[in-house]
Parts: structure tokens; C-alpha cells; sequence
């Protein structure tokens, strides 16, 4: 079996390639490099690695779509592929797959890193260290805190559990609320109620993919709505943040703080007025990029390629029309 990998020839990603019997990989970042390829009709699918070229799909999808049976990304957030997804896979049985699930708990580790940040004042804590002071300050603790939950899928599972181990409460924002949280969570809500996970909780995780219907959805009037002793994380999507009125918050102490793994543009500018707020923590889309994300990335597509030749459920399907 061919499998087309879009990609520089130089990611990092392509030295944890794993030997699977039977598969070929070519690896290429142009179009005509993949028309370069002899066996480019034979291909049985695509694999995604950004930063590869989104651009050639479309093309390259036209070279293969008569035997191509599958399109895979390495990444969980699959929003760079919705213009080629809604022109391509919208209207027949081909699988998008994703890398859901390989990099929630790390995330999840990360939400629960900012959280105990804010709560046990590690600033405040540095700054005694460094000036000498016996700062003797009321200690606070998270157990019995509220972790709300924008978005409920692999990630938000995982922030849900060690949120849970630490005895704090969970509700969670979901689209479907009548999916439940298989118990994760000790309420759920819908889209239309999101002002009350806003209001309730202690320390907001957005975990939310980057859809039309999700962009700037934690915008002015969610963040009026928190409490003034309350964190904003996100770790799901940057266009899912008007960051323009998160910044009003943050500059005005409306809210205690934030922490953004994700931005709208990244890198971010070195103009956003968000760098430079003491308030706020920011890191560079780095929150999953662990020693062990490829093996992990690539442990996601095995598990798909598996499935499809062996005629099961994928492992890991997109909702096409939903975006993720």
C-alpha cells in the first residue's frame, strides 16, 4: 500500500516513521514532486503533518480520489483541512482521521500546571525566594474549586479526570449535552447555558476546535461574566478567543488571570498587547509538543491504518460537516 505523506522532508515527526509491513511512504511538500512519483495512483491515502502544505491537497486529491480511500492528520485540530474537506469528503463514505487522543493527557497536564500557578501564587512565591522574604500568605488549595469545561471531547476528558483527582468539581459546556460526560463531569450543559459555566467556575478550560461556529465564541460577554478570582485557559484553538477583549479583562483585573497555549495568528506578534501582562501565562502551541509526540502522533495512525484494512471502524473519525 502507498501512502502520500505531505510534509518537509526535514520534520522531526517523519524520524519516529514507523515500519508497517506492506506500506510505502512518500514524502513530499509540492505538487510536482508528488507527480514525480511512479506509483502516486496506487496511493490508499493521505497522511498530514504540519507544518506540511495544505495547499497541494486539493490537487493532489484530484491525481488520486479514484483508489484513495482515506485522509488522515497528524494533528487533532483539523480546521487548516475544512476548505479541502467540505470540497472533497463532505459528500461521500472517505474517513478524515485525526491524532484525537494522543495529546490530551499532556494538555491536560499543562491545563492543570496553570491552574495550580494561579492558586498557590508560584509569582508571588519566586519573588519571596528571590528578595529573601518570609512571606507567611494564606495558602490556597483547589479541592473543592469548579473546573468549567468549554467543549467536552478527548482533551477536556482528560482535564476532567485530573481536575477530579484533585477533588475539585467539574461542569462541562458541550453541543450535545445529551451525550453526557460518562460521568466525568458533575454537570452538563448546552451551547445555549454557556453563560453559567462562565459565571460557576473557578478556573475556565477551553478546549473547543476551531469551527465557523466556534470563532470568538469566549468573547466580552464571557468573560464579563466570571468571577473576578477566576482563570481563563485555553488549550484547544486560538480563533475560538476574542483576544482583544480577553486583554480588556486581563488589563483591567476584571478576572485574576489567563493562560494561552494557542493565538488567531502564531506566532503571536510581538505587537499583541498581550505580551507583557502580569496576569497572563503564554506559551508557543508547545503545551503537547512532549519528547514523545511522534511516537504517540504515529501510535494514532497505526491505529487507523489497522482498522481501515481490516475493514472496521476507524479509530479515530472527524464528524466532516461538524469540523471535528
Amino acid at each position: 500500500a502507498v501512502v502520500l505523506v505531505v510534509s518537509p522532508k526535514d520534520s522531526k515527526q517523519l524520524l519516529c516513521r514507523p515500519e508497517v509491513k506492506g506500506v510505502e511512504f512518500f514524502v513530499a511538500n509540492d505538487i510536482e514532486e508528488f507527480k514525480s512519483y511512479g506509483r502516486l495512483k496506487e496511493a490508499l491515502g493521505v497522511l498530514i503533518i504540519p507544518p506540511g502544505n495544505v495547499n497541494v491537497l486539493d490537487q493532489l486529491w484530484e491525481l488520486i480520489k479514484d483508489k484513495a480511500k482515506w485522509v488522515h492528520s497528524f494533528f487533532a485540530g483539523v480546521d487548516s483541512l475544512a476548505a479541502f474537506t467540505k470540497k472533497h469528503l463532505l459528500n461521500n463514505s472517505i474517513p478524515l482521521t485525526n491524532g484525537r487522543g494522543a495529546f490530551s493527557s499532556s494538555l491536560a497536564e499543562y491545563a492543570m500546571t496553570t491552574i495550580l500557578h494561579f492558586n498557590k501564587q508560584i509569582p508571588r512565591i519566586m519573588a519571596n525566594t528571590q528578595d529573601a522574604k518570609w512571606d507567611k500568605f494564606v495558602m490556597d488549595t483547589v479541592k473543592g474549586k469548579t473546573m468549567g469545561l468549554v467543549g467536552f471531547g478527548d482533551i477536556a476528558r482528560a482535564c476532567a479526570r485530573l481536575a477530579k483527582a484533585f477533588g475539585m468539581k467539574v461542569i462541562a459546556l458541550r453541543r450535545s449535552p445529551e451525550k453526557g460526560t460518562q460521568g466525568l463531569a458533575d454537570k452538563v450543559v448546552g451551547f445555549a447555558s454557556r453563560m453559567e459555566v462562565f459565571s460557576s467556575a473557578d478556573f475556565v478550560v477551553s478546549v473547543l476546535p476551531g469551527t465557523e461556529e466556534t470563532k470568538n465564541f469566549c468573547g466580552e460577554k464571557e468573560f464579563s461574566a466570571m468571577k473576578s478570582s477566576a482563570v481563563f485557559i485555553n488549550i484547544g484553538r486560538g480563533v475560538t478567543v476574542d483576544e482583544d477583549a480577553l486583554h480588556k479583562v486581563l488589563k483591567e483585573k476584571k478576572i485574576l488571570g489567563a493562560a494561552l497555549d494557542v493565538f488567531w495568528k502564531e506566532p503571536l506578534p510581538k505587537e499583541s498587547p498581550l505580551w507583557g501582562l502580569e496576569n497572563i501565562l503564554i506559551t508557543a502551541h508547545n503545551a503537547d509538543f512532549t519528547t514523545d509526540y511522534a511516537e504517540l502522533g504515529w501510535k494514532v495512525w497505526v491505529e487507523n491504518y489497522n482498522a481501515l484494512v481490516e475493514g472496521k471502524p476507524m479509530a479515530t473519525p472527524v464528524q466532516k460537516a461538524a469540523g471535528y
